[in-house]
């Protein structure tokens, strides 16, 4: 319906809502567009109500206007939200639109957003708001969110929305330890009892995707069957392991016949999934709570000279003197590992633990 009123082939969103001048005809005319969008979409949705959300770089969809002018006056003085391409709030889904115009970068900045590599440490904490944060390619994911969280489940129902009625029965499946076999079976079920049209989800996928449409990035490395390299970086295109010879390919004996492109050849022996951290501390330090937990060995910890904390050995402080940019910044993160049940040293005949070890005493 929204698509049907674009009259024309217009130019590619991300150039007229961001990269021209916000006083030229070209966008004064693509402006008039989305508002007359924003308005027919209003008073079908709302019988009347002509009440829409303004989308400038103030507003962000969180205030809302009876007069249009307002809303185009402060689009022409502030500009679109950064990443506002897919218009959820004013009628549009995912699916209107092709994937070359909602996927398009606004603002090149944060490219290295999902990278563990070159990390600037200051551009790593500062200014840890999730709306502007956010990467580009999540930002209409969020969007959706939003409008799932405000989709009736079907049409008339005042209780449940499309979001809450999912997150409500993964609280139950979860409190009752009930297989994804049959939850998908609950699925189905509730799905034939609602009313037809409903936008209850058919699978636990589904279900999933859509309450975590932004999840955490996971690598999947293959690697060497005898666990001799890993086939990353320069080495990313090695047919077999440079240091035993083995294939890394789940091909029997023969590694002959191997095709240039090494996602042609089968599947790898061996995987390694690898969890980025980095964006993982951004999601932590981007939650207040979670956040100060994390510098109150620097802001709240007693420190009154004796061992009360990690922080107070004398290997802390060794690190912070040595690496003093490092140990300056209170958000600074150090790791230990450890490993329980392990045999390091191929001795069979022994158990060896590397877990830090506490010694308990019945008083």
């Amino acid at each position: 319906m929204v698509r049907m009123l674009l009259g024309r082939e217009e130019m590619d969103r991300n150039t007229w809502m961001y990269e021209i001048g916000r006083a030229t005809s070209e966008f004064i005319d693509s402006l008039d567009e989305f508002i007359t969008i924003a308005e027919t979409d209003q008073l079908e949705k709302e019988k009347g109500n002509t009440t829409i959300s303004c989308p400038c770089k103030k507003c962000k969809n969180a205030r809302w206007y009876t007069d249009s002018t307002n809303i185009k006056n402060h689009l022409i003085a502030h500009g679109f939200m950064r990443g506002y391409t897919c218009w959820s709030f004013h009628g549009e889904s995912l699916a209107d639109l092709n994937p070359s115009v909602s996927d398009n970068d606004t603002d090149n900045e944060e490219d290295s957003y999902n990278s563990d590599n070159n990390v600037n440490f200051d551009d790593m904490f500062d200014d840890l708001d999730m709306e502007d944060k956010v990467a580009d390619k999540y930002h209409d994911r969020v969007q959706q969110l939003f409008v799932d969280a405000e989709k009736p489940l079907y049409t008339g129902c005042m209780n449940f929305t499309k979001l809450s009625a999912v997150i409500q029965l993964f609280n139950l499946k979860s409190n009752n330890g009930s297989r994804d076999t049959s939850f998908i079976s609950l699925l189905k079920l509730l799905n034939k009892m609602l009313p037809e049209g409903n936008e209850l989800s058919f699978s636990t996928y589904q279900a999933k995707k859509l309450m975590c449409p932004m999840g955490l990035e996971i690598q999947r490395i293959h690697t060497c069957p005898n666990d001799c390299m890993l086939y990353r970086n320069e080495d990313k295109d090695l047919h077999q392991c440079k240091v035993c010879g083995t294939s890394r390919y789940k091909r029997g004996k023969s590694t002959d016949n191997v095709d240039s492109d090494v996602s042609e050849n089968g599947p790898p022996e061996k995987l390694l999934w690898y969890l980025p951290i980095i964006p993982r501390l951004k999601r932590l330090f981007a939650n207040e709570k979670d956040a100060k937990l994390l510098r109150w060995y620097a802001e709240d910890r007693k420190n009154d000279g004796k061992m009360r904390h990690v922080a107070d050995s004398l290997q802390w402080k060794n690190i912070d003197k040595d690496f003093g940019e490092f140990g300056d910044e209170i958000r600074n993160m150090r790791f230990r590992l450890s490993s329980d049940g392990i045999n390091p040293f191929g001795d069979l005949s022994s158990r060896h633990s590397m877990w830090p070890k506490a010694t308990w005493k019945r008083h």
